[in-house]
This record gives structure tokens, sequence and C-alpha cells, in this order.
């Protein structure tokens, strides 16, 4: 019998342990060796391209499988007019998306006659060409020299010479951007390209309508179709590239020679500290681009050996994800989840395989002079993926520090405590002047410098700002340290935990909900925070607490679930779904439960809903996506329809009243 057929004579408490056990049999069968839940973590449309197009500049031989499967790939994400969207479940295309795509169907072999590639040349043409593209567009298009780089905003080498308290320093960035940004300066002052064939000869007639040679490209910088103007340009950003590209007629060749120096140590140093794994998937490629020009081939077979992990095939289907995996972020939630569930033997075996993997993947050691590379102390923390990677992320190590407190004395070779000490001297070192905490870096540069995005399809992507969901990580996991080691950098933490507080308490917005940047939004930004409140003493007669479950309940649908638009992000408002998604009815369920509703009828409607929702085999059926890259792109996770229903039903259990 189905989990949605099962008797309603029966106690909802015997229901949610029976889907409990059905979920701790299936996380069973797949846990692997590493003691990781290993899931696709795909969503943009244009990192595959991007890796189609590397691998072709680099004279890179695709496997016929995997280029088959890139191929099926594409066309699975195709709309109907023909266009790609920003991600994959876009309901209108961009030209920035469909255009690279178009361009990375040729180059694996697709000919120009096939219907699917046809309908996406018309739908480019009809709407302007690549002239109309968003600027990351058109700047990938340079690199195969199916674009000019007199039309794309200028990227000078030379900001990487700039003494480091200047405001427009590069280091002043997020590092998100940052790191992007310094291959793309090298392709900019070299105006690098792939030397012209008969190929790239072809795809600008197909491309274009004029000839490529005719085309003005600098009077198309800021020509945009209007999906891919999201994020419209600032005057003060018109202005500012104007005044580079007349400054740049007067810059001596010496002095490009010894910006270019500093852009290729600062690449080499991003390589060598990561293991070639990189930060993410953009700069793993344009570094790999770096070496090709500057022609070090030994660097290039070693990025190589690399960049497949970031390639995710399902049998069928070849995509490139957003990290090399999620693991850590995963496992974390699993853990804490396992950690409150009720079962035997199966479920502290798999505890103790995803503990060993989080223990083993804390980053212990420093970088060397990392101040030079523009990078923040790393000691301490866990990054997104896996420790090789390097890059330390805020709330991955707060859940991190949450999963392991709540391990100790349950597993033979704990955390030491050292290395649990230095996790907290990290997240108290990353607090933001305004007390709450970004993701990879502290706050650098002024907000202002949001008006000098350049990007035309990203938001907020310029500085790393204090964010609801990070911030309520890092108060969870600094107040349960707390209650631990009561006497280990008190001082420091109390005066963090205030600032942290005061943060949320501020950010609140009038509907009693908090704007979150990595997950659809409202209901996952106003989840964390609560959760984090309560945990901080906030109890639940608490205006602000009160506040929030009427948000809460208000956004209830019929079906008792709750679900949220992704266009909530980009309008910055609440827009309901037509029916609940499991990780929304889950979040909103254990921000009741934090509240002190978890004994009412809502948050037992919404069990009701999660357990209805339930397959036979214990898993979620596939869910809309849910995570987000700079409020514009939606991005999988998903885990998270496994571990947070798993983590809200362990916690109906403990409401006698709710499950009787």
């Amino acid at each position: 019998m189905s989990p949605s057929q099962e008797g309603k004579g029966i106690p909802l408490g015997e229901r949610i342990r029976r889907g409990i056990r059905r979920q701790i049999r299936f996380l069973e069968q797949r846990q692997e060796d590493d003691g990781t839940w290993p899931v696709h973590y795909g969503g943009p449309s244009f990192l595959l391209p991007l890796y189609v197009i590397t691998a072709y500049i680099c004279r890179r031989r695709l496997d016929p499988p995997v280029r088959d499967g890139m191929m099926r790939q594409f066309y699975d994400v195709q709309l109907e007019d023909g266009s790609v969207g920003l991600h994959f479940e876009a309901r209108h295309g961009m030209m920035f998306t469909t255009v690279i795509s178009y361009v990375a169907l040729r180059l694996l072999g697709e000919a120009p006659d096939h219907p699917r590639i046809t309908r996406m040349r018309a739908w480019i043409r009809r709407n302007g060409g690549p002239l109309y593209a968003a600027s990351w567009g058109k700047f990938i298009l340079c690199l195969l020299d199916l674009y000019d780089y007199r039309g794309v905003a200028p990227i000078p080498p030379e900001l990487y010479l700039l003494p480091g308290w200047m405001p427009f320093h590069p280091k002043k960035l997020s590092g998100y951007v940052r790191i992007i940004y310094l291959p793309m300066s090298y392709f900019y002052a070299m105006r690098a390209h792939a030397p012209l064939d008969p190929l790239i000869r072809d795809l600008r007639k197909e491309l274009y309508e004029q000839p490529f040679d005719s085309i003005r490209f600098e009077n198309h910088r800021e020509t945009r179709y209007a999906a891919d103007n999201l994020v419209p340009e600032h005057p003060l950003l018109r202005w500012s590239l104007w005044s580079v590209r007349v400054a740049e007629r007067f810059i001596p060749a010496w002095l490009r020679r010894k910006a270019l120096a500093r852009v290729n140590e600062h690449v080499l140093y991003e390589d060598e500290h990561s293991d070639y794994l990189r930060q993410a998937p953009v700069n793993a490629l344009y570094n790999t681009l770096v070496h090709h020009f500057e022609g070090r081939k030994a660097l290039v077979e070693r990025s190589w050996e690399v960049l497949p992990r970031y390639l995710w095939d399902d049998g069928e289907r070849v995509n490139m994800q957003g990290f090399t995996s999620t693991k850590l972020w995963d496992n974390v939630f699993f853990l804490q989840a396992l950690h409150e569930a009720p079962g035997g033997d199966e479920t502290k075996a798999m505890g103790r395989k995803a503990y060993d993997f989080v223990r083993d993947h804390q980053v212990t050691e420093e970088l060397p002079d990392y101040h030079r590379y523009h990078r923040l102390p790393r000691k301490g923390g866990w990054t997104f993926s896996e420790k090789k990677n390097g890059w330390t992320i805020t709330d991955c190590t707060a859940e991190a520090v949450k999963a392991i407190l709540q391990r100790e004395g349950q597993v033979q070779a704990p955390v030491t405590d050292e290395n649990l000490r230095g996790a907290i001297r990290y997240l108290l070192y990353y607090q933001n002047h305004d007390g709450g905490w970004g993701s990879c870096d502290r706050v650098c540069g002024g907000s202002w410098l949001e008006k000098f995005n350049a990007s035309n399809v990203f938001l907020d992507i310029m500085v790393d700002h204090s964010f609801a969901e990070c911030t309520s990580s890092v108060l969870e996991a600094l107040t349960r340290f707390r209650a631990r080691y009561p006497d280990v950098m008190t001082a420091a933490i109390k005066r963090a935990t205030s600032g942290g507080v005061r943060y949320l308490l501020e950010t609140q917005r009038p509907d009693g909900s908090w704007e979150a940047c990595w997950g659809i939004c409202f209901t996952y930004g106003t989840s964390f925070v609560v959760q984090a409140l309560a945990e901080c003493g906030f109890g639940p007669d608490h205006p602000v607490m009160q506040k929030a479950c009427r948000f809460l309940l208000e956004h209830q649908l019929p079906d008792g679930g709750w679900g949220e638009e992704p266009e909530s992000c980009l309008e910055r408002r609440y827009i309901s779904t037509e029916t609940g998604t499991v990780e929304q009815t889950a979040w909103s369920v254990l921000a009741l439960q934090a509240c002190g509703l978890g004994d009412g009828e809502p948050a037992r409607r919404g069990i009701e809903f999660l357990l209805s929702a339930q397959q036979e085999d214990g898993d979620w059926p596939p869910q809309p996506m849910c995570g987000l890259f700079y409020r514009t792109t939606l991005i999988a996770y998903e885990n998270y329809k496994r571990a947070f229903p798993l983590l809200a039903l362990a916690r109906a259990l403990q409401e006698p009243d709710a499950v009787a």
C-alpha cells in the first residue's frame, strides 16, 4: 500500500513512523561508500555551453557517449519556440543562453539543418541575434571570434595593480565575482580568441544576417533583448565604462604586461590551492583557457584531468553542475535529520559514515600569503562540496558545527576540540559590520558597488552581502557551541550573537517574513530565521515570532502545503504556487514547530501533506527547483526533498498532542 492510500484510522504518529522508516530504508540503499548521497546539482543553462566551448578551443575531444548525452541535455531544456532560458525551468528564452547553446550544439557536430537547430536559429535571428545578448553571452562569443571585444564592457587587468585601499580594487568585490572577472580581465586585455576556422566562419553566417566584418560592434555594447536585461545598467556604470575605454588608449605596454603578469600570478595561485578544482565551474573553465592561451600545455592537461568532475551523467543526458557536488552541504542536513529521527542500527551506521565525511573535509590548513591574493582566512571552515575546493563558506561551516555537536559522544573519531574551536574562530572572523554573515566573504566594499554590476542577468553580485539564511545558520551554531563550551570565547560569541540577532530583527519585512538569496525565497529565509531566533531564546509569544508565524499561516495552501514561485525572488514579493511543494512545506512546518505551533492544525496539515506526497519507496517525487543563484537563476538541490521532510517528521513525533 502506498503512503497516500494508508487508512485514515491509523494514528498520525504511527503513519509518521512508517514514513520515516520508509525514508531511512531509501537513504540506506543509496548512501555511497564515502558516506554521501550524490545528486545532480544542475539548473543554470549557461554552464554546459561554456564547457563545450572550452573543450573546442583547447582542441579537447569529447567521447561520443559524452557528446551525445550533452546534445540530449541541450534539447531537453529547449523551449517550444526554439529558445533556451536562463535555467532549466525558465518559461521564456534568453538571447544569452540560446546563442551559446546553439554554438555549443554546432561545435558538438550537430548539422545546421537539424529541425531543432533550425528552430533555435530562427528564434535567434527573429529577436536580434547575438548583438542582443547579455554581456556574459557576448563575452563568451568573443572567445570564439564570434563577437568583437569592442562590443563588450572593458575589464582592464590594471585594476589588480591599484592600491588595496582604492574603492574599485577587485578585492572589494564578492569572491564569487572577483574570481571570475580575474581571467576575464586577461581575455579582454589579450583580446584572446580561438583561430578562425571553417566552422567558426559558418557560425558567423548562421548567427548574423549581415556580414560579420561589416558589423560595428562598438555600437551594440548596450544592445540587449528584453529578457537579457534583468538588471539594467546604472548610469554611473555607463559613464565609468566610457571613461575606462578612453583611459585604455593611454595605458603603456609595460604597464599592461605588468598587470597581465599579476593576473596570471593570481590564476596560478587559485589553481594550485584548489587542486585545480577551482572555486566553481565558470572560473574553472576560464582559468583553463588562460593556461591554453598562455601556452602552458601541462597545466591545460592538469585542468582536463579535473574538469570532467563537474559533469553529471545520468545514463542518458550529460550536464555541467554548479559545483563538483553538493556532498558536504547535503551531508550536514542529513546528519541533523538522522540524529533526531527514530531508528535502529541502520540509522546509526548511516550517521557514522556521514559524520566521517564531514569530519574529514574540514579545511585545517591556512592559505599561504592569502592577503596578497585577496582571500580571507579559511582555516577551520568547511566548503560546499569537498575539502580540496578550498573555498570555505559560512553557512556550510555553521551547519557542520551543528551536526558535529549533535553527534558528540556517538562517534569513535570525533572532530577534535581544537578543530571545532577553529570553526568558531572562523565564523567570528567572517561577521559583517551590520551584524550579519555573508557566504564566502566578509563585506569588503560598499553596497554602492552594486551600481557597477555589468552582468545584466544576476542581482546583487558585486558584494557578498549579509544574508538572512547564512546569519541564521551561524547564530544556531554559535548558540549551541556556547551551551556546550560556556567558558570558551564567551565574550566574543556573546557579542557576535547579539549583533546577528540585531541584524535579523532589523531585516524582518513588514509582512513578517525574511528574504533569502540562496533559496526560494521568503519561505526559505523565514524558516531559517525563526529556527535561529528560537535557538537564541525567542519564545512563541515574542512579537517577532508571532508576526513570522502569521506570515506562514497566511500562505498555507488548501492542500495543506506551502509553495512559492521563483518569481518571488525577482519581484521581491511573495507569489504563491497553486499547490504545495515538498521542500517549502517542510521548511514551513519546521518554522511552526520552532515557534511552538507544532501541535496545531496548520502544522498537522503540513505533515499530512508530506506523508501523502511520499512514494512507496520512501522518496518524494521530483519537485520544482527551489535553490537560487543571485535571485535570478534556479538551481536544483535534490536532497532538500529528503533531508528537510525527514527532520520535520522527526520533530513532529516530539509533539505528543500533534500525533495522537
